[in-house]
């Protein structure tokens, strides 16, 4: 009876009368298939539309690109097209969580074409709308509507579920849905249908730490995303659920397990029970689309502009609640992620990078132009030994791997770690090597704006920070005294009169005109692109450091009724 209501229910099926359904739900095939397996690949012979009974699934342009075309979950149906064509499947279809279908035939296909013209109207419906989606792709995502929260051991916080509900109702209709409330076991999936209709959100609450529960499998095979709760130990049944943990909100009130960070969760966030009220107020916000993120540009000493820019963002009263950077953009967002006001990093700022100045290192150029010592003493004492996952603020960096020729995402592990790799500029500081084998250098080589890569998660609005200037700038002036002796250096070491950047200036100009196109990838992603005017300072030259913060600041009031735009909206 469950098949047939649920037949009933999709469009192409919904005006056929109850005893074919009936039929057609008995003599119906049912495919079991676990997170991250194929259901079909572009190229296979189309033989079977399903229905889907539970779980979600992503349809893909084809199985090796990450081209998402759409998501689909309980009550849709896919494969029709081919089938009617009597062609091969176009596109692939992979199980993003434990997902169940109903499978019917080329048979019972045909036979409905044939004699039910109800069928014939309802199939031309939606093949309409699923050719205007095909045509579409998109990366875009959405904010979950469904959520389940989850405790994966006993002593994990029983009162985080509450709270999050409660968060979530400041940003529309919640219904928060237990085992008590959704009723018997035949209808949890009507309970969860009307909950789905009637509201913007459902909170799906696991009814305990045990992870052979049928409630909470069913909250985690029908949920857009899973809050994973822990006290820093999950039981290990939990842990060998790595279709349940992969891509999960981790929130633990202690430092989360080695084994459970290697489960690949979305995001770790480690607040003890005083932080539990703020941790779920953000979290709400970004699963609700509600969370104003920034992302700040490389640039070497042009990014002191982020400090003036953070600083008038911050006056302005914006809530932050995610940030990111790339190279020297990803110093200032760590230390804005780790609650300094970006006055404090000014004093800190001066102090390491304009009285230090940690690029006058020099070595012996076979491996880089600099040691990096010094650079790693300043950052170890701005970062410390904080975790990621344990900022108030949600935070990533982006570097480059030279094996691999990917970039690598930062959001979890040591602070300073992430900070090292993502500002270590190729050919001035050496590649960080990591125990994995990655080798590891800065991440503006392929994206120096990673607006992209926050927008994937769509947990709300973004403002990007772009400090890279115009790739012209200037050239520092010799200084009047020696100017002659500079102008005889460099006839003596290249044969020109003209003036020439010095090799770290050339070197940095070359690694952000490699990544320019990705300022114009990131107009299409964010919601308030904001440029100061720093085509006055070279990228290495720290002693600029207040003039390029007022450059910064000004940027941002010129700017100020559309960030109040971007914070209402």
């Amino acid at each position: 009876m469950g098949d047939a209501k649920l037949l009933s229910s999709v469009r192409t099926l919904a005006e056929l009368p109850g005893n074919l359904l009936e039929q057609l739900a008995t003599e119906s095939e049912h495919v079991h298939l676990t997170s991250g397996e194929w259901l079909f690949r572009a190229g296979d012979p189309a033989d079977s539309l399903f229905v889907i009974r539970s779980g979600r699934l992503e349809v893909l342009a084809d199985d090796h690109s990450e081209a998402r075309i759409r998501i689909l979950k309980r009550g849709q149906t896919l494969g029709e097209l081919a089938l009617l064509t009597g062609g091969t499947r176009t596109a692939s279809v992979r199980a993003v969580r434990d997902s169940e279908l109903i499978e019917l035939g080329r048979d019972h296909f045909e036979s409905l074409l044939r004699d039910e013209p109800a069928f014939a109207v309802g199939l031309t419906g939606a093949l309409g709308a699923q050719l205007a989606a095909s045509r579409a792709p998109s990366h875009e995502a959405v904010p979950p509507r469904v959520v389940s929260v989850l405790r994966v051991d006993p002593a994990a916080p029983t009162e985080f579920a509450e709270m999050l509900g409660g968060e979530l109702a400041r940003h529309g209709s919640v219904a928060m849905l237990t085992k008590d409330q959704a009723g018997s076991r035949a209808q949890w999936n009507q309970s969860l249908d009307r909950a789905e209709r009637s509201t913007d959100r459902v909170l799906l609450v696991g009814d305990g730490s045990d992870s052979e529960s049928e409630w909470n499998d069913f909250c985690a095979r029908e949920t857009d995303l899973v809050v994973a709760l822990t006290s820093g130990r999950p039981a290990p049944a939990w842990l060998a659920r790595n279709d349940i943990l992969r891509d999960s909100e981790l929130v633990s009130t202690g430092l989360a397990d080695s084994e459970l960070a290697r489960s690949a969760p979305r995001n770790t966030t480690v607040a003890g029970s005083d932080r539990l009220g703020a941790a779920a107020g953000s979290l709400a916000r970004r699963l609700s689309g509600k969370a104003v993120g920034v992302v700040l540009s490389g640039g070497g000493a042009r990014a002191f502009a982020h400090l003036g820019a953070m600083e008038e963002l911050i006056h302005s009263g914006l809530t932050i609640d995610r940030i990111a950077g790339v190279s020297m953009g990803s110093v200032v967002a760590a230390g804005i992620a780790l609650g300094k006001t970006p006055e404090e990093l000014s004093k800190e700022f001066d102090e390491g990078f304009v009285k230090e100045n940690p690029t006058r290192d020099y070595t012996l150029p076979l491996f880089s132009l600099i040691r990096g010592r010094r650079a790693e003493k300043l950052l170890r004492g701005l970062l410390g030994e904080t975790r990621i996952e344990e900022l108030a603020i949600r935070y990533f960096s982006l570097s480059c791997d030279l094996i691999s020729r990917q970039k690598v995402i930062h959001r979890y592990g040591p602070l300073f770690e992430a900070v090292r790799a993502s500002l270590s500029i190729p050919g001035i500081f050496p590649p960080v090597k990591t125990v994995d084998g990655r080798l590891l250098v800065d991440g503006g080589v392929l994206d120096n704006l990673p607006v992209s890569t926050m927008a994937a998660d769509a947990e709300g609005p973004i403002i990007a920070i772009d400090v890279t200037g115009k790739m012209g700038g200037t050239l520092r002036a010799p200084r009047p005294r020696l100017a002659g002796l500079e102008q005889t250096a460099r006839r003596f070491l290249t044969g020109r009169e003209y003036e020439l950047p010095r090799l770290p200036e050339t070197i940095m100009r070359t690694l952000t005109v490699g990544s320019i196109d990705t300022v114009v990838e990131a107009r299409k992603h964010a919601d308030l692109l904001i440029q100061p005017e720093v085509e006055g300072c070279g990228m290495l030259e720290w002693g600029q450091l207040e003039s390029v913060r007022e450059a910064g600041r000004q940027a941002v009031r010129a700017e100020l009724e559309s960030v109040a735009r971007v914070a209402g909206g």
